[in-house]
């Protein structure tokens, strides 16, 4: 991992932990050292004091039993009560230290009245002479309950060296290993956790070439975990931003087309019939009258395209109030059959309207706003219906409201077309061979969500398509 972040954190816990570890040797050192030390302090005393018990002999020859219990490398010197020296051992060193008698008895002097007056001494302390640290054990000599003199144990530290640098090398090995089996698995498990950001940074990377699609694993349940998760709720809601955007776009375009397509076509007519008729070009009085309704025909078509892109601006911006009243359902049927039977018959087409019984017909709507959607979506029926073919609009009772269905046994729509077909510029017909401008259902759909009703299609290709909405009672 390359990371600046993973290197930081992990070399800031590899150094946390090299210096814990490291005061913690000096600690244990320095504890230990002085636990020994002060364990075979004790050990000396309480073999000087045995020793001293044990036999009832001169004070002469009390140094040659302790050389023999503590072992050849101790310094030895006894005092008669007077302070005179009446023994000695000094070992001969191989390290190089040379023992002076004067200077041990230097050392000795502010112990001695201390010793010859009944009181022991032990401790750890650097004795005058002697460059090194030294185990110092004092104890009177007594004979019949009398002091006759003192005797002095002494034991350089330097000595338990070996001791020392064995200790320190298992405790080093101990370290070591200890600190491999800890640093190896927060190696590891930092690499884990810093694998879901290596991944966004990725992530991050791709998206800002446009990619939205990719999506990092959500394995880790934690914090890093729940940034995981909102990083891909994140890059999905960017991606279908991003394809609602490209959508959007492309249907500005076909809206364009279609409008370009729908302005050209009538304009151009227009322009080249009064040219026409300008130049004089039609003697005729019945062949001028026949263009000029060509002209009518047109600048009425213009006129609808024009009405159409108004309202439904005004529906979505919310400028167009739309007031409510008990209505008739049947009324409204009524109209709709007149309007649309003449038409039927000129297509060849079977129209079909089924009314409301049982006096439920009463709704609370706005009557020409439902008649404005239903000639919207009939038309759009019609359109898509061949000859022979059969374009219906039914009604069912509900508890609070009553459906409404125009369906017809047309082309239908394709399924990936479904969830567009109300949306504004969308045009299903992307070949433009049928007439319109795509922005009828916009403005049916617009029209039913002022009304507080719902409106939905259902399609298959080569059957046809079902609109349904609602009108309720109240």
């Amino acid at each position: 991992m390359n990371h600046s972040l993973f290197k930081k954190i992990f070399r800031t816990i590899g150094i946390a932990s090299i210096v814990a570890v490291s005061v913690m040797i000096l600690f244990c050192s320095i504890t230990l050292k002085q636990y020994f030390l002060k364990i075979k302090l004790e050990e000396i005393q309480q073999k000087v004091e045995d020793t001293i018990s044990q036999y009832d002999i001169m004070a002469s020859k009390l140094p040659d039993r302790l050389e023999n219990i503590l072992g050849n490398d101790v310094i030895i010197k006894g005092y008669d009560n007077s302070k005179q020296s009446i023994c000695k051992i000094y070992p001969k060193r191989e390290d190089g230290i040379i023992i002076d008698d004067i200077k041990i008895k230097q050392g000795l002097e502010p112990y001695i009245n201390t010793v010859l007056g009944g009181n022991s001494i032990k401790g750890v302390t650097k004795i005058y002479g002697l460059k090194e640290d030294s185990i110092i054990v004092g104890e009177p000599i007594k004979q019949d309950g009398k002091i006759v003199g003192a005797i002095f144990v002494i034991k350089l530290t330097k000595d338990f060296a070996d001791l020392f640098v064995g200790f320190y090398v298992v405790l080093m090995i101990s370290v070591v290993l200890v600190l491999t089996s800890t640093i190896i698995p927060i190696y590891l498990s930092s690499k884990k956790w810093f694998k879901p950001l290596d991944d966004m940074t990725n992530a991050t990377m791709s998206m800002a070439k446009g990619d939205y699609s990719i999506r990092i694993k959500e394995s880790q349940d934690d914090e890093i975990g729940d940034l995981a998760r909102a990083f891909n709720e994140l890059t999905l809601r960017l991606e279908q931003n991003d394809k609602e955007a490209k959508l959007l776009d492309q249907m500005r375009k076909d809206y364009v087309a279609n409008i370009s397509h729908e302005l050209k076509t009538p304009v151009t007519s227009i322009r080249a019939v009064a040219e026409m008729l300008n130049d004089d070009v039609f003697s005729d009085k019945l062949d001028r009258k026949k263009y000029y309704s060509m002209i009518l025909r047109e600048s009425m078509r213009l006129e609808v395209l024009i009405k159409d892109m108004l309202e439904l601006s005004n529906l979505q911006a919310g400028n167009v109030s739309v007031k409510k009243d008990q209505v008739d359902l049947n009324d409204i049927l009524d109209e709709i059959y007149e309007k649309f039977e003449v038409i039927a018959n000129d297509l060849d087409i079977n129209l079909t309207i089924k009314k409301i019984e049982n006096n439920k017909s009463i709704v609370f709507t706005n009557y020409n706003r439902i008649i404005q959607v239903l000639v919207i979506l009939l038309d759009n029926a019609f359109k898509f219906t061949g000859e022979e073919g059969t374009v219906s609009l039914e009604t069912s009772i509900e508890k609070e409201f009553i459906r409404v269905v125009v369906s017809d046994t047309g082309i239908g729509i394709d399924e990936e077309d479904i969830p567009f077909v109300f949306d504004r510029f969308y045009k299903v017909d992307k070949s433009r061979q049928s007439m319109g401008t795509g922005i009828g259902l916009s403005i049916a759909a617009e029209i039913i969500r002022h009304l507080d009703e719902e409106i939905y299609v259902e399609s298959n290709v080569g059957v046809g398509s079902r609109f349904v909405f609602t009108i309720h009672y109240e």
